[in-house]
């Protein structure tokens, strides 16, 4: 019950064709409740008993109407559902089996303190990555001559609640000046080489 009200409030009331089935119903079930002395001041007690059938279809056909639109909208919240858990398990799996190259990758947002990078979308552990649904776009793809496609992405909001020192191989206390030497040793190459396209773009 809770769903067909929550159904009847997402409704698109604007849609011709669900306004026109709502008052059809509500006026013809409303024809056929309302008490004898009410039709009579009416004047719509003969009419009713004319057209007692036809109203009745009424009723019938506009709420099979209405009826068919709410099962499709429980099945399409249904599969949403489900698509949505099978997408946090999958992400869920690949961070716990994170390569050395996806989990690099992954550190630049940490190391570099920001939301959103420049990534080569074509390279394999970046497209991966966005695959599992860790990383997304967040501005359209720009070609490059030499690059290929290039995104403006960023963490998942699910992603980033799950991702971790531990996860990331990121120190827990500050990073030594050996341990900073070693993650900047594994940074991705495609990080330097984005900045210096940038460079000879903006010159």
């Amino acid at each position: 019950m809770n769903n067909f009200w929550e159904y009847l409030s997402r409704i698109d009331w604007g849609s011709i064709s669900s306004r026109l089935a709502m008052w059809l119903l509500t006026a013809s079930l409303a024809l056929l409740t309302l008490p004898i002395p009410t039709l009579q001041s009416l004047y719509l007690q003969q009419w009713v008993q004319q057209h007692g059938f036809g109203i009745g279809l009424t009723v019938v056909l506009s709420a099979c109407f209405l009826g068919a639109q709410w099962l499709q909208w429980v099945l399409y919240k249904a599969t949403y559902k489900r698509r949505q858990l099978e997408q946090t398990q999958l992400m869920e799996q690949k961070i716990s089996l994170l390569d050395g190259q996806e989990r690099a990758i992954l550190r630049e947002f940490f190391l570099q303190g920001t939301s959103v990078i420049k990534m080569p979308c074509k390279h394999p552990a970046v497209s991966e990555l966005l695959r599992v649904g860790i990383l997304e776009q967040a501005e359209d793809i720009q070609h490059y001559a030499i690059e290929g496609p290039v995104g403006l992405l960023r963490l998942n909001p699910d992603a980033k609640k799950r991702l971790n020192r531990q996860a990331l191989r990121l120190p827990e206390a500050n990073m030594s000046d050996e341990q900073r030497k070693q993650l900047q040793a594994a940074r991705p190459e495609f990080i330097s080489t984005l900045n210096n396209s940038n460079r000879r773009h903006a010159a």
